[in-house]
């Protein structure tokens, strides 16, 4: 793959002369790129990986009001509006949700109660619910999407009724509400077309095999993402791809084949880091941080978990900060510095549950009942080893409760 990083202002050019974007571009020259850090005596692939710059913005994107204010004063109002969009979508996809935010909501202020321009009030209020379950403000994004959704329906418009059904099973599931997850990607597949909306199909396919990892069917989750991986590799969707190849390494990582695993992330990694796709590379450097705990790696796995609090911040991914504390808790109990596992590990639990995630407070909750049984605190173990049992007899985890089984049999 080359590294040459596709040009940031290839989307201004639709709507600008290029003595608009020479214009603009020179208001933000002042602006200087981040510095680089790295670590010394690794492999060449983690070096590049932990090197990379995920903090700096392309420049056009490094002030969104600036931007907005300046296609205002260029543009027609139907041609503004259709810019915002294609703004906000860009924004989404480079992880800078405040500034996607602020452009959907200038959407919405912009068109206001105009009928004609019911359908783009619709996906701004869809793009706000995405953004919103992104911060896991739950009942924020499923008012937002509920009104896409009501609008959607009265105009007949599935495509998009299903793009909201989506969205609605992928908050059930990070809810941990797999049934309800699983229903509503059902509903979504219904509405469409496989030859026409290949694309959605593609994406329910991914969420159909993360939930089938979850419940640990795992050549039933290993088809479906083979499916989807062809439907964006045909259609060069790197961040799909990205998406995909993060998910095999969480299924190879689940059947405990860690090579395999390391290859789908390192390429999940590359792909990510080409389009500076925020969110997958977050996921990712957690995966790798988790599997390095697996290998006993602690100083990789270290710095591996570093690198994902530092771009889960910038995303205010408040789920994968929870899990990076588990990770974190991991690392410091194999360290033997209990103290501090404890301590990462009850945040972890505590985050998990305001968040209203049940699958990960019980992953948590293994992980500090295998603490308490290392520091002989076994009615402390027994209470977290029991609540993480309870919920994978729950969703019927086999796996889990195998493990959950062997480690309390003798207490």
């Amino acid at each position: 793959m080359s590294n040459k990083k596709p040009v940031p202002d290839n989307f201004l050019i639709g709507y600008f002369s290029e003595d608009d974007i020479l214009q603009f571009k020179e208001i933000l020259e002042e602006f200087a790129p981040l510095d680089k850090t790295g670590l010394e005596k690794i492999s060449e692939i983690n070096r590049k990986q932990l090197k990379g710059e995920i903090t700096q913005r392309d420049n056009l994107l490094l002030n969104i009001d600036l931007l907005i204010t300046f296609a205002q004063r260029k543009l027609t109002e139907n041609k503004f509006v259709e810019f915002l969009l294609h703004l906000g979508e860009i924004s989404i996809s480079r992880g800078e949700l405040q500034s996607a935010s602020s452009v959907y909501e200038n959407i919405l202020n912009q068109i206001k109660n105009e009928s004609k321009l019911e359908n783009v009030a619709a996906h701004s209020l869809l793009a706000l619910g995405n953004i919103y379950s992104r911060h896991a403000q739950w009942e924020k994004s499923l008012t937002y999407i509920k009104k896409a959704k009501k609008i959607f329906e009265k105009q007949k418009d599935y495509q998009d009724t299903a793009k909201c059904e989506n969205l609605l099973g992928t908050i059930a599931g990070d809810r941990s509400h797999l049934r309800k997850a699983n229903s509503h990607f059902e509903r979504s597949l219904s509405l469409l077309n496989p030859q026409k909306d290949n694309s959605l199909v593609g994406m329910l396919e991914i969420n159909l095999g993360i939930l089938n990892t979850i419940q640990g069917n795992f050549d039933i989750a290993f088809t479906y993402f083979q499916r989807a991986l062809i439907i964006y590799e045909q259609l060069k969707d790197f961040k799909r791809i990205a998406e995909i190849r993060h998910n095999l390494g969480v299924l190879f990582t689940q059947k405990n084949e860690v090579d395999e695993a390391l290859v789908e992330f390192d390429i999940s990694l590359e792909h990510a880091a080409f389009i500076n796709y925020l969110p997958s590379l977050a996921v990712s450097y957690l995966s790798k941080a988790y599997l390095y705990t697996r290998n006993k790696d602690f100083i990789l796995a270290n710095a591996f978990a570093g690198k994902a609090l530092e771009v889960c911040i910038k995303l205010n991914d408040r789920l994968s900060i929870a899990d990076i504390y588990k990770i974190k808790g991991i690392i410091e109990r194999n360290l033997k510095n209990y103290p501090a596992a404890e301590n990462f590990l009850l945040t972890s639990i505590r985050m998990n549950k305001e968040l209203e995630n049940e699958q990960n407070a019980a992953e948590s909750s293994y992980e500090l009942g295998v603490l308490y049984l290392e520091i002989k605190k076994e009615i402390e173990a027994l209470t977290y080893l029991n609540a993480s049992y309870y919920y994978f007899k729950k969703v019927n985890v086999p796996q889990m409760l195998t493990k959950i089984e062997r480690l309390t049999k003798n207490i």
